[in-house]
């Protein structure tokens, strides 16, 4: 089944393009439409399709600003401009961004169909050329690049400094100057009596990367690839979400092979690229071990080999101690300890106001850590709060140290136990955004990102994978939701209804409703009375 994308400000086309064809007898489905490239970019970046199918001249963003949008981070989908305008310059722009097809209003259902029909046979003829052994043998590198690839092994392990990397990288071909890096690490696998495939998913992930001139590849002897991303600016981390996507989609899409994605976190330096390096190939052999096929950063590691990752907590204002407590495990609790109680440590006893004092800092410290999580203190540490307990902290030093080591020991547990969910306040934060603006024609994945501060295609990753649907998937519900209460619950017309809920087609949204619930609008509220 190929996924189509519409793109139309005439509604009267859409309509026709989604009524006219008999989608459910053809191996096509509809997969969404806008009525402009401005509102369809994140829609796409969402939904991922196959084809698209945008009108040339639109406002907000116009069909080819969105084509070479699409081209660039998306290379896969394959592209049919509608256009009112018989003009050479309008075809030969569209041919230079990479667009498959070309065609003139109107067009027939037939027409469509008939040129689907040619670009689904297309994606088919380069599905076979890439199962080509032939073809692929003569694409296989050469010996001057495994000794770069083995070069680039050595440096991001550490083995080669810095300052010599640079100078010996200049000799090989391999620019490493940048403002940072990223490292993305591939584990690709296949099926045992298929390994061919494994070569076929070598050239589709070289094909991918030479797109981005920012990006270095290269292989170990594991069947691992992996990206050295470098930026001169600070969309490294979308630049890597972006190359991730199109991999696991074109990988998994044309060959039978599983692939696990681990991102490493971004290198200011270039002494720092070799930790990112690490920290990918750490995910990805963690994922594969777990069975794993996804798009990860290294929230995914278990907290014993992180330390904890505490982005969760990065809005919690604290001391020294607090700081340390987002990112502490057990192992570090008894320097902890030495660190913050050294100053009455050495004359204990003498001072019990700074005793008393520090115990509080500590314990205020802890219930913010837990609050963080929705928990109450008192219900976690390991003794009662009551005046009659609090007092025996005094008696000595060593009971004092062991009281606080049960409470940061106890609240420790606490954030593992309730952060096994590594993007939960993300996804979250999310939903309630959505939640409160499904009703405006102007969220989109874009806003919805820039809202919980990351990236539109690490959202669009790590909400698909949290969840179980897509980002537009997950904001229809909630429309269609909130729609089927208004059928329900009011007299308000199904046009009105439309406009409430989001939708600023009425014909859209009756589509939409049926393509959820099995019914029309009206159906929906006869059946509800």
């Amino acid at each position: 089944m190929y996924k189509v994308f519409l793109v139309e400000d005439e509604i009267v086309v859409r309509e026709g393009v989604r009524n006219n064809i008999p989608w459910d007898q053809t191996p096509y489905s509809l997969a969404g439409e806008a009525p402009d490239g401005e509102m369809a970019l994140s829609m796409i970046q969402d939904i991922k399709p196959d084809i698209l199918i945008t009108d040339i001249r639109m406002p907000f963003m116009d069909g080819l600003t969105l084509s070479r949008i699409v081209k660039k981070n998306l290379p896969w989908i394959k592209i049919i401009i509608l256009s009112g305008h018989d003009e050479f310059e309008y075809a030969k722009e569209a041919i230079g961004v990479g667009v498959d097809e070309y065609l003139l209003k109107p067009v027939s259902s037939q027409e469509m169909l008939k040129t689907l029909d040619k670009i689904a046979e297309r994606i088919n003829e380069e599905k076979e050329k890439l199962q080509n052994i032939e073809k692929l043998k003569a694409q296989l590198r050469s010996s001057s690049d495994i000794l770069r690839d083995r070069w680039l092994l050595d440096f991001l392990n550490g083995r080669i400094p810095a300052a010599e990397a640079i100078e010996q990288g200049k000799e090989l071909g391999i620019d490493l100057l940048a403002r940072s890096y990223i490292v993305l690490a591939a584990g690709i696998r296949c099926p045992p009596e298929k390994e061919e495939l494994f070569v076929q998913a070598k050239i589709i992930f070289q094909s991918i990367l030479e797109k981005y001139p920012n990006s270095i590849w290269f292989s170990d002897n594991e069947k691992n690839f992996f990206a050295l991303i470098r930026e001169m600016s600070d969309n490294e981390e979308e630049t890597a979400y972006t190359i991730a996507q199109a991999l696991k989609y074109e990988i998994e899409r044309k060959t039978e092979c599983s692939i696990m994605i681990g991102i490493g976190p971004k290198a200011r330096r270039i002494g720092e690229a070799a930790a990112s390096y690490l920290a990918a190939k750490k995910i990805i052999n963690y994922g594969i071990s777990q069975g794993l096929s996804m798009i990860a950063g290294d929230k995914l590691l278990p907290h014993d080999e992180t330390g904890f990752d505490p982005s969760q907590l990065l809005n919690i204002d604290g001391d020294m101690l607090l700081t340390r407590l987002k990112y502490a495990a057990k192992k570090d609790i008894d320097s902890l300890i030495q660190d913050y109680t050294k100053t009455i440590d050495k004359n204990f006893g003498e001072n019990y106001m700074l005793i008393f004092f520090t115990f509080g800092e500590i314990l205020i410290a802890a219930s913010k850590i837990v609050e963080a999580f929705g928990g109450d203190i008192r219900n976690v540490t390991p003794f009662s709060l009551n005046q009659e307990d609090i007092k025996c902290i005094a008696d000595s030093k060593e009971i004092f140290h062991e009281k606080i080591k049960t409470l940061l020991s106890s609240v420790i547990e606490y954030r593992d136990a309730h952060s096994e969910g590594r993007y939960q306040l993300v996804i979250i934060k999310a939903r309630e955004y959505i939640d409160r603006n499904f009703n405006s024609v102007d969220i989109s994945l874009y806003s919805t990102a820039s809202y919980v501060g990351i990236s539109p295609n690490y959202l669009s990753t790590i909400f698909a994978q949290e969840t179980g649907e897509n980002f537009i998937e997950y904001l229809t519900r909630v429309r269609i939701e909130k729609a089927k209460q208004l059928l329900r619950d009011t007299a308000m017309k199904s046009a009105d209804i439309a406009y409430e809920t989001g939708f600023n087609d009425p014909h859209y949204f009756s589509s939409i409703f049926k393509r959820n619930t099995g019914y029309s609008p009206r159906e929906f509220r006869s059946i509800n009375k």
